[in-house]
């Protein structure tokens, strides 16, 4: 297949590839991108048969019932199996299932890989064990029975009842060629793949011995004996590699080329390694006999899988380990074990009529395998659609993997010690959590739309994100091609690239943002950003910090963690490619204030999804307009005493968000008082509020008598007036008791905290009524000082 598409990529202009793509509808950021020319277009109908592979969306989003392939042909021959009109389900037992070319499995949308190991495949086979061979596993194989263990065995035969082994989703693929392959069909497994593997493994096992017993007995006086478990090795054989006469082989199932080498072998079967028909098989890798792989040396066994994939390792443990344990059993038991399997053995087999169809089934079951969740689908597309050569799909797909990894608790400072590369080009592991994440964001910026993320319908929207950039950045490369003199054919923008340029560096910004990273910021760093102050560098996080406190603790806000990652991709290009200057000051003193404030204003006033994501798109419209100034989104002064009035009416100790916010409003407020009377600012790390006038004191106390009207209490008990910022730290019991006994003892707490504001509190002579009304005027008054909607300015 690989071959194919080169020889199709290499017969086709850059412009053409470019072309391949539907133009978006809209381009709002690359407007001076002009769409394909009229000839462009000819040409597109007129080489047709040469366009890339992946020249129509893998998912489609069309409601009506037109179906779609998960793989285009890439090749000529009549097609056996035309898209169908209606989601099929059907019950089958395994022998039909693996009877003929009917049912030919690959793996081209299952990103997992094999990843069954000895443990999981052990619970397949004693399940069907114990259905098919119930009390004697492992038993005698006597030639003289009693009548009684003959009446207890065809008991027991009765007893025998089917096995279902669940549901697997199919959908057709396009590339079937009858002319090469006779009729059939194949599919592309997207829930099944662990079982449909470990079934061919089992199969495999049994074949191979019935056939040695076989070769054994071929000397000895049981000649029919001989003869009959040939027949039943080469019945097993034609189940995992359906022949026909002047027809091309094909194996029942077949994984991604890397992961295949071994399956490949053992569906095969050349148990004599010189045999001239493994000479057809595709890997490079020399391989014994699969028969001696269970008496393989530790030395011999490092050797065969040191240079393969781990799904390789998985399928020769499992299959040695199948083996062994069928070898325990007599002929009889693994002759009634076999036809069990082929007769009892029962899958619901379901072919919807598309793959967003088939996508939708599996991720509704919530039970693929592991978990399985839309950016793993992305992935696949990304990996192996849209990229041409084998070897970048698979290290774009481990560069995937390392990225998704777990993330380390910190990331080493030496990333960004050589200032002369980009922290963003290192290998950092973020987490499959902030992949998904960052594509959200970073496609809700690409397509100015909204993006759901409820049942995975989002990788939808993601394709079409990925097309889009592909599309755009193949017309400049076509661009640049035309004005070039050079002779030398330029590599085609495609997903390897889109991982590189969009995916990773999204992934890692985002996760330095949400993890607090800040000092690993480029644009923030001493040796980038020579001309920024200290104070400006303190500023800029302390924006950061209030952001990043709000955003994830506020869920009116999630919105504005589009704009803030933009802001932070187009601050660290600027910085690694230019060292700083008037874009990046743009981006720093200018958008980010107006962001800040903005995402202030949507948490206080909780503005709709359609208000909050229209102000989003307005600003990075503002962002790409380089004569534009931002704070034109913000012209009417009238929402700055609109804020200011629901931070003055804000329950915000009614509820944990509202706690949260406060948290973050006060620690906002108290870092730019003590950047302004050049105090150092506490290390950043999660805190809290407390209440001043507690919401419950003992009957008679002096908190009674200072307030002793309940009304007034109800009034000011959740205002911001009556909240003090505190360091989150654990507390005893007794601590906790104290901190709501008396003002006297508050002041005690209260002195020791770093926070402004709140040992501001400790100068007060008490905690009344009128101290909490000049508390909230102090607060809101600081609002015009450290958010400002009419321009940004520096601290």
């Amino acid at each position: 297949m690989t071959s194919a598409l080169t020889v199709a990529l290499a017969a086709t202009t850059l412009a053409t590839f470019a072309s391949a793509f539907t133009p978006p509808s809209s381009v709002h950021h690359h407007a001076i991108i002009a769409a394909p020319s009229t000839a462009a277009a000819a040409s597109k109908t007129a080489l047709h048969q040469e366009l890339p592979f992946f020249a129509a969306p893998a998912f489609q989003q069309s409601n009506g019932s037109s179906s779609s392939s998960s793989s285009q042909s890439s090749g000529g021959g009549s097609q056996s199996s035309p898209p169908q009109s209606a989601t099929v389900t059907l019950r089958l037992p395994l022998g039909t299932l693996f009877d003929g070319r009917d049912y030919i499995f690959v793996t081209e949308s299952n990103v997992r890989g094999y990843e069954w190991t000895e443990k999981e495949t052990d619970i397949l086979l004693d399940d069907l064990m114990d259905a098919a061979l119930g009390t004697i596993q492992g038993g005698q194989d006597t030639t003289t029975t009693t009548n009684t263990n003959n009446n207890n065995q065809q008991q027991q035969q009765q007893l025998i009842t089917d096995y279902e082994l669940s549901q697997i989703v199919l959908v057709p693929t396009s590339d079937w060629d009858s002319n090469l392959l006779g009729l059939g069909s194949r599919y592309d497994v997207y829930d099944g793949q662990q079982r449909l593997v470990t079934l061919n493994l089992l199969l495999a096992s049994l074949r191979d011995s019935f056939q040695l017993e076989a070769t054994s007995s071929e000397g000895s006086s049981s000649k029919k004996r001989s003869v009959a478990l040939e027949a039943t090795a080469n019945e097993i054989s034609s189940m995992l590699m359906p022949r026909k006469v002047r027809k091309e082989d094909v194996k029942r199932i077949t994984l991604r080329k890397r992961d295949n080498v071994l399956l490949e072998k053992i569906l095969v079967n050349n148990l004599d390694d010189d045999d001239e028909e493994d000479k057809t098989t595709t890997t490079a890798v020399s391989l014994p006999p699969t028969n001696t792989w269970s008496k393989l040396t530790p030395k011999q066994k490092s050797h065969l899988l040191t240079p393969l994939s781990n799904a390789n390792t998985r399928i020769y443990h499992n299959f040695v380990h199948l083996t062994k344990r069928l070898s325990l059993l007599t002929t009889r038991e693994r002759l009634r074990l076999l036809d069990y399997i082929v007769e009892r053995v029962h899958l619901l087999v379901c072919i919807p009529e598309t793959s967003r169809i088939a996508r939708n089934i599996v991720m509704s079951q919530g039970r693929k395998g592991m978990d399985n969740e839309a950016v793993d689908d992305f992935k696949g597309l990304v990996c192996f659609r849209y990229t041409l050569d084998e070897d970048d799909m698979y290290q774009t797909f481990d560069q995937w993997d390392e990225l998704a990894a777990e993330p380390a608790a910190a990331i080493s400072s030496s990333i960004t010690n050589d200032s002369s590369s980009s922290s963003l080009s290192k290998p950092i592991a973020v987490g499959r959590d902030i992949i998904s994440s960052a594509c959200l964001l970073r496609a809700s910026a690409a397509l100015r739309t909204k993006i759901r993320s409820r049942g995975g319908d989002e990788v939808y929207e993601w394709e079409r994100w990925l097309r889009q950039e592909l599309w755009l950045q193949n017309q400049l490369l076509a661009k640049q091609h035309e004005k070039s003199t050079s002779t030398t054919p330029l590599q085609p923008w495609q997903g390897k690239d889109f991982f590189a340029k969009k995916i990773q560096p999204a992934s890692i910004v985002l996760h330095k943002f949400r993890t607090r990273q800040f000092d690993e910021f480029s644009f923030l760093s001493k040796d980038v950003n020579k001309k920024m102050t200290k104070k400006e560098r303190s500023s800029v996080i302390a924006r950061l910090d209030f952001l990043r406190d709000v955003i994830m603790g506020v869920t009116s806000t999630k919105e504005a963690e589009i704009v803030v990652l933009d802001i932070l991709l187009r601050a660290e290009e600027e910085a690694t490619s230019n060292g700083g200057g008037s874009s990046l000051d743009r981006y720093l003193e200018e958008f980010l204030p107006l962001v800040e404030s903005w995402t202030l204003w949507m948490a206080l006033t909780r503005p709709s999804p359609m208000q909050r994501h229209a102000r989003v798109f307005s600003l990075l419209d503002a962002m790409d307009d380089v004569d534009s100034v931002g704070a034109g989104i913000f012209a009417d002064e009238d929402e700055m005493e609109n804020l200011k009035a629901a931070m003055d009416e804000y329950e915000f100790g009614a509820s944990a968000g509202g706690k949260r916010l406060a948290a973050a409003i006060l620690k906002r407020m108290s870092t730019h008082l003590m950047l302004e009377e050049k105090k150092g600012i506490p290390d950043g790390g999660d805190v809290s509020v407390d209440f001043i006038l507690p919401s419950k004191f003992a009957k008679g106390s002096e908190w009674e008598k200072q307030w002793p009207e309940e009304e007034q209490r109800v009034e000011w008990m959740n205002r911001i007036g009556n909240l003090a910022l505190v360091s989150s730290r654990p507390r005893s019991r007794t601590a906790r008791k104290t901190a709501d006994s008396s003002w006297e003892q508050k002041c005690v707490d209260f002195k020791k905290e770093p926070w402004l504001l709140t040992r501001q509190l400790v100068e007060l002579d008490g905690w009344d009524a009128a101290a909490v009304q000049d508390q909230q005027k102090d607060i809101l008054s600081l609002t015009d000082l450290v958010w400002s909607f009419g321009e940004g300015s520096k601290q």
